[in-house]
């Protein structure tokens, strides 16, 4: 196993393995968001330019605004026993573990650790289990270290291509709000532009088409937050989701929400899973570190941006998850 932080030095030897390659798999996190479908497709559209066989696969379903994407009718979303596509090398992107790769990993758990698997992230909580890994924690996006090692491998970035990355640069990013934003972060928005992204149709597919069941979720949501000091909290339950249709990233406009509220600096969603489980979504303020608090439950993510699944109700999570959030917020370890 070897690992890279720096795209231009991981380059030659992914372009090996890639070279070696005839059929690759493109695999990415449960519940994806912008930056793993950005990701998953931008490398579908590099490994397709260089004539590979290409299977983007999916655990579950896609985020409303990102199926317009060139090249979104290709990807795969897995169902359960379905046979593992063929293939000769795995590309793992944006997934700090194997695990969170969901049901594909759980019914295909030996057959993916027979493959070489490359890796391409940038959550600090990264176990680095494959043959290659480039990660880079201190890149605002994976699409944004996944654009580096493109341009190190000198390939060729096409409008689409541009396009499926800046996507998930600005939906990661938060349009560039958070504090993982750099200097190197906006150059290669910039130079996504300059690639012909089309910036337009991503702002308005992300922040101008919220469906209105989603807004009515939002709402009921907020209603039902808690505020305690520094501390806020909220839960969004099946029944919530029956009652206004809203679909699953729903729950993630809530959070963002939840954020612009003045005075917190932690915040929790609780968010009642299907099969009785809970999701729980973290954020903080710097310096307030809530990655290794969704470790506790086998969770991970950014320092200020985690998130994990209990196998237990709300209600259980939330007397789990709280006492440790308020000693966070305290400064308590």
């Amino acid at each position: 196993m070897t690992l890279y932080s720096d795209a231009a030095e991981a380059a030659p030897a992914i372009a090996e393995r890639i070279a070696g390659a005839e059929r690759v798999l493109i695999l990415t996190h449960i519940n994806p968001d912008g930056d793993a479908i950005g990701s998953l497709l931008g490398m579908w559209h590099a490994l397709r330019a260089l004539g590979k066989q290409v299977v983007p696969l999916a655990s579950s379903t896609l985020p409303s605004y990102a199926l317009w994407l060139p090249g979104v009718e290709h990807v795969q979303v897995y169902q359960s026993s379905q046979a593992l596509p063929a293939a000769d090398l795995a590309i793992l992107l944006d997934t700090a573990s194997l695990t969170r790769v969901g049901r594909v990993y759980d019914e295909h758990a030996a057959a993916l650790a027979a493959l070489p698997i490359v890796i391409v992230d940038h959550h600090v909580t990264n176990d680095a289990a494959g043959m290659l890994n480039l990660i880079r924690p201190a890149a605002a996006s994976t699409c944004e270290l996944l654009f580096a090692l493109l341009q190190a491998l000198g390939l060729t970035i096409t409008p689409t291509l541009a396009t499926c990355l800046l996507l998930g640069l600005i939906t990661d990013t938060q349009s560039f709000q958070t504090s993982a934003t750099t200097t190197e972060t906006l150059r290669t928005a910039a130079a996504l532009l300059e690639c012909g992204a089309d910036y337009m149709r991503i702002v308005h597919e992300v922040y101008f088409a919220l469906p209105s069941s989603s807004a009515t979720l939002i709402g009921l949501a907020l209603a039902e937050m808690r505020h305690e000091g520094p501390l806020a909290w909220t839960t969004v339950t099946q029944a919530m989701m029956r009652a206004t249709g809203a679909e699953d990233e729903a729950a993630d406009e809530v959070v963002r929400m939840m954020q612009r509220v003045e005075g917190v600096r932690v915040l929790v969603l609780f968010k009642e899973r299907y099969d009785g489980t809970t999701k729980i979504s973290l954020r903080s303020q710097p310096p307030i570190n809530v990655a290794s608090l969704a470790q506790v439950w086998g969770g991970g993510g950014h320092a200020q941006a985690s998130g994990a699944t209990l196998l237990m109700p709300p209600d259980q999570a939330a007397n789990e998850v709280l006492p440790r959030l308020r000693a966070l917020a305290s400064g308590e370890r």
